[in-house]
């Protein structure tokens, strides 16, 4: 039995290393290696996510909420649908007019799979002119 001497990710390279011998492993399957390439992705996935969650954490709740749309290819209308809110509260709260409450937070979380106190920050609101 071969000894794995993986340890958690602490940096860019060493991230860059595990892919690529994951990548390696997995193209040259051998099942002496299933538990490296388990290894090696948990710890792949684990550095994503705090990754995932460090970038969640710099965004303010509306450039978060916009950037998820984006990714997601996701309509303004569609959310709304899917969350239970009116299409305007939507178009408010991008366009910084309306807050996210505590209520759309824990929607948002849902429907997106995230902790909803990501969409809780404070954040300024747009004077109405």
């Amino acid at each position: 039995m071969r000894k794995i001497s993986h340890t958690i990710i602490k940096n860019k390279e060493q991230y860059n290393d595990y892919c690529n011998q994951l990548e390696n492993l997995t193209e040259e399957y051998s099942s002496q290696n299933e538990d490296e390439i388990e290894l090696l992705s948990f710890l792949i996935q684990k550095y994503n996510e705090e990754q995932t969650e460090k970038y969640l954490i710099n965004l303010n709740p509306v450039e978060l909420l916009i950037d998820i749309l984006s990714e997601n290819n996701i309509s303004q209308k569609e959310l709304a649908i899917r969350i239970g809110i009116s299409p305007q509260l939507v178009n408010d709260i991008t366009k910084y007019r309306r807050e996210i409450t505590k209520q759309i937070a824990l929607k948002l979380g849902e429907e997106f799979k995230l902790n909803f106190y990501v969409f809780l920050k404070p954040y300024e609101l747009k004077k109405a002119s």
